[in-house]
């Protein structure tokens, strides 16, 4: 454990716990964003061993190692269970850059342990959040497109809630509620929007606009509205055609005919809220991997989507190259055979959200799982953010990654759960080591194990019983299940 006992710093700061700045925090693998106004994050993150103990701060660590040869009266207090909680003392510039050290340190543990002076490295950027983009959010607020509206699904929260949530996880802005409403839309069924106005991109030609970057297939797109198939998300609810600010649409012909007039307005919806729901997944605080070793990810999560379009999810896809007018839809085995093989790198074009088991995974999954692993050397999820204190549902467990993302294909294995033929893949992120946010081994290598038959297997079993689902909406919600499972 630890806090912070001294702190040299101009500019206002918070911890995103929402707990006073000099209350006692950490734990293994417990990670603690302080926000810096007007300047970053730092990303504080505790690890320990039997014999060890490393705080990461930025990917800059501070470590405690015992002694190997140590002859005192007193036997040396446990880093397990250490009575001695570490002060740290923390100088942050106006540059951006920080010190942390440890300070006031106990002489037993000084006896005991060898201990670093400081630790040394930047703050972590804010994100840029445009003006135009929040008063956008807000006139679509006031007009109730955003959230999405009588979710019969979840329990939902309320504005108050949310305004609240926005004001602990992004002081720094005066546009935290507008943050805080993006994500959680996310969460809902608003999502299609924001997936298939992204995937239907054809991202490989420059649009001229800059609001509307790229040309879209609109055909693809009016198709795959009128396939919505989950749960009461059908083309005929009226919440539903109202996230693509239509009416319900009994014909496909009349569904393509209201498109017609509203898809630039809506393209523009899509892309202003991704840039905000983006700028929040990337102030959230992060993981660590000691605590989430690996996440999952059941695909594609849009049933009506199907395999064939899980390819044209990255801007690899050759078919983004156009012309216009080209469907947007690539077979699965002709992607893995090109730019979906192994060892090739893949960039997300729309947000990817994963869970931390394979078992959640397959009730979202239509044919494909995905398997992330950690860099190596890192000792944080940084590429992904935990939104789930923010989703519309509490129980439903949420990590997202931002369009751009770079992932490396690291394996592919075609198996069966419970009986349900899935290809699985598995990842890695991409990070870029070149910035100023080294990675440093932490307690030891992350052990990286590539997704062959018997890992494959192993991970299936540490995860009992599994049922493919159908996206992300037609699972009933938990609450639900149980009460019905009471019922009978």
């Amino acid at each position: 454990m630890w806090h912070l006992v001294r702190i040299l710093a101009a500019s206002q700061l918070w911890f995103s716990d929402g707990n006073p700045i000099a209350a006692q925090r950490g734990g293994h693998g417990v990670s603690s964003r302080l926000i810096v106004d007007g300047q970053g994050f730092l990303d504080v993150t505790e690890m320990r061993s039997l014999d060890s103990m490393v705080l990461d701060a930025n990917g800059e660590a501070l470590w405690l190692k015992r002694r190997e040869r140590y002859s005192g009266r007193f036997a040396c207090p446990s880093l397990q269970n250490s009575p001695y909680p570490l002060n740290l003392s923390l100088q942050i510039d106006d540059a951006g850059n920080f010190n942390l050290s440890i300070v006031d340190i106990p002489s037993i543990m000084t006896a005991c342990y060898s201990i670093p002076k400081q630790a040394s490295g930047r703050l972590k950027p804010l994100p840029e959040i445009f003006v135009e983009d929040a008063a956008f959010i807000n006139k679509m607020i006031e007009q109730k497109f955003i959230p999405y509206q009588n979710i019969p699904d979840a329990p939902l929260k309320t504005i108050q809630e949310i305004r609240a949530l926005g004001r602990q996880y992004f002081p720094f802005t005066p546009y935290n509620f507008e943050l805080a409403m993006a994500l959680y839309d996310w969460t809902t069924a608003s999502f299609a929007r924001m997936v298939l106005f992204r995937i239907f991109q054809y991202t490989g030609i420059d649009s001229g606009v800059a609001a509307l970057p790229h040309p879209l297939d609109r055909e693809s797109l009016a198709v795959n509205i009128w396939q919505s198939n989950f749960s009461v998300y059908t083309p005929q609810d009226a919440d539903y055609m109202r996230t693509f600010l239509m009416q319900p649409a009994h014909s496909f012909d009349n569904l393509t005919a209201q498109l017609e007039e509203v898809i630039d307005q809506v393209y523009n919806f899509s892309e202003i809220e991704n840039r905000l729901l983006v700028a929040a997944m990337q102030s959230m605080p992060r993981t660590s991997i000691a605590s989430k070793p690996r996440l999952f990810s059941g695909q594609v999560d849009i049933e009506q989507l199907g395999t064939g379009r899980f390819g044209i999810e990255f801007e690899e896809c050759p078919l983004n190259k156009g012309p216009v007018g080209v469907e947007l839809a690539h077979s699965l085995t002709d992607a893995l055979d090109s730019y979906m093989a192994v060892g090739k790198t893949i960039t997300t074009k729309m947000v990817w959200s994963f869970t931390d088991s394979m078992k959640e995974a397959m009730h979202y999954s239509n044919g494909i799982v995905l398997v992330l692993n950690p860099p190596s050397g890192a000792s944080l999820w940084d590429s992904v953010s935990f939104i789930t204190p923010l989703s519309d549902d509490p129980s439903k467990i949420e990590y997202t990654a931002a369009p751009g993302t770079k992932f490396e294909i690291q394996s592919v294995q075609h198996t069966a759960v419970s009986g349900k033929p899935v290809t699985m893949i598995g990842l890695e992120p991409v990070l870029d080591r070149d910035g100023p946010l080294k990675t440093q081994p932490v307690l030891g290598s992350t052990h990286q194990q590539r997704l062959s038959e018997g890992v494959v297997k192993q991970i299936i079993d540490s995860h009992g019983f599994v049922q493919s689902g159908r996206g992300r909406y037609k699972r009933k919600h938990r609450r639900q299940e149980e009460d019905e499972r009471m019922d009978e």
